[in-house]
């Protein structure tokens, strides 16, 4: 899995191309590339949002921006996160290599963004259409921590129609793609996480590129 992971993560970076200074001229959204460079929450013009969804109706009306961002220090660790500490849900990109170490051991490298499902509720990771065109997108998604998980399910949609869903079993991976996906200056990708029926240890980590 790591082999695979390595590949798709050196396609991902040959793919992205020329960055350019704004969100909106770029040519190619990298998850991972973009989110490192995030300082406040929002931030102005980025396209990327991280939410959430308590309602049990997967449905884009009903999700909600994480409320808690940190920059740089996030639960004493050099990373940024966006959370709801009631739920659990979370959205975070390490800047060092972090080791977990408590109900099974997994390691998480510098600028892996990671993410985890609440309690009672779906995280989700927006991209916000800044374009008219169509976009390809290319990603993988692996759950890691497998000591004490039933898995998890995901799904990718356009304004919430699903373009691609799985299940995931504790400790496996899958790559997702899609082709000349239409898209206009109000249209929103989803990446949508949820848990099965156990929420424990179904933390997760997500590369995805969207390129016109």
């Amino acid at each position: 899995m790591e082999k695979i992971k390595a590949l798709l993560l050196l396609s991902l970076f040959s793919l992205m191309g020329t960055s350019l200074n704004t969100w909106a001229d770029a040519m190619s959204w990298n998850l991972a590339r973009d989110v490192v460079f995030i300082k406040e929450s929002p931030a102005p013009n980025s396209p990327w949002a991280f939410m959430q969804n308590a309602s049990g109706l997967n449905n884009p009306e009903n999700y909600t921006l994480l409320p808690f961002f940190k920059a740089d220090a996030c639960g004493g660790k050099p990373a940024t996160c966006w959370q709801d500490p009631a739920s659990g849900s979370h959205v975070t990109v390490h800047f060092k290599t972090y080791t977990f170490t408590g109900n099974g051991t997994f390691v998480i490298a510098p600028g892996d963004v990671v993410f985890h499902p609440g309690q009672n509720s779906q995280t989700i990771i927006r991209w916000a259409s800044p374009i008219v065109g169509e976009v390809n997108v290319l990603g993988r998604v692996n759950h890691v921590h497998e000591t004490c998980s039933d898995g998890v399910t995901w799904s990718l949609s356009l304004d919430g129609a699903v373009i691609q869903s799985g299940s995931l079993a504790k400790g496996k991976g899958a790559v997702f793609s899609a082709t000349k996906v239409p898209v206009t200056k109000s249209s929103s990708l989803y990446f949508v996480l949820d848990k099965k029926a156990n929420f424990s240890c179904d933390t997760s980590t997500i590369d995805m590129l969207i390129a016109n």
